[in-house]
């Protein structure tokens, strides 16, 4: 009898112990899984059991999304904007903004020059430019190769440009100023890393969202969330983003 009480009070703590996936649609080791473990780490002190669950890549990330029952996951318009990896954007599981990167065109003098290195999977975002893109891996690789005079501009995000001295400024997409590149289709593109989830307790979604270290690291990268009062007008931004994005 008592071998039977102990077996059910395991059975109804495993049934009702409050667990959730943190889905990260990446490779190990990057920006997704770096931000996810800091999540990971502040839900985990706070008393809640979170497994972080790392796909490898973004069609992974979505099919694991729609294979959990209770689940998080960090997203961003670049990711989601992969038509393999959508994940459709909505009222019931939009839950918060962390990060909005601006992008900056800084230049050697106050003109694009011949070569631009811009981050491989957004060549297609400067097509429309009269320069050369030149790709790299990331905004690292970028900023090195701008700074090595291996390019005469770069496409950077306004952390990454921030940090570089005795550049020119060409434009900043979070400006409203647009200069030369008025006509320029994405002369207001950014990059938002968000939250999704589902089937996840209140509690656990406002721990989410008062994250402290996160909301430090925006400040200290110059990279505050863009937030609208309306979830919809937040969606809706996203989703231009998305587009914009989009190949």
């Amino acid at each position: 009898m008592k071998k039977l009480l102990t077996t059910m009070v395991i059975l109804f703590y495993s049934t009702f112990a409050y667990g959730i996936d943190l889905i990260v649609p990446a490779s190990s080791g990057g920006t997704y899984h770096k931000f996810a473990t800091i999540i990971q780490k502040d839900l985990e002190s706070k008393g809640f059991d979170v497994n972080i669950i790392v796909s490898g890549n973004c069609v992974l990330g979505k099919k694991l999304w729609q294979d959990r029952v209770r689940a998080i996951m960090i997203n961003s318009e670049a990711t989601n904007a992969v038509k393999q990896c959508t994940v459709d954007i909505t009222k019931q599981n939009y839950v918060h903004n962390f990060f909005t990167a601006g992008w900056v065109i800084v230049s050697k003098t106050n003109t694009l020059g011949e070569k631009m290195g811009v981050v491989s999977y957004m060549k297609h975002i400067v097509a429309d430019l009269d320069v050369k893109a030149v790709p790299y891996k990331n905004t690292t690789e970028v900023k090195a190769a701008f700074l090595a005079g291996e390019i005469d501009s770069g496409f950077l995000t306004t952390g990454r440009a921030s940090s570089i001295e005795n550049k020119v400024e060409l434009i900043n997409t979070m400006s409203d100023d647009k200069g030369d590149f008025a006509d320029w289709s994405n002369n207001d593109l950014t990059l938002n890393y968000y939250i999704l989830a589902k089937n996840v307790d209140d509690k656990i979604l406002d721990a989410v969202k008062s994250n402290s270290k996160m909301q430090s690291i925006a400040e200290k990268k110059s990279m505050m969330p863009v937030t609208y009062k309306s979830v919809r007008k937040q969606i809706k931004y996203l989703k231009r983003n998305q587009e914009k994005w989009s190949k």
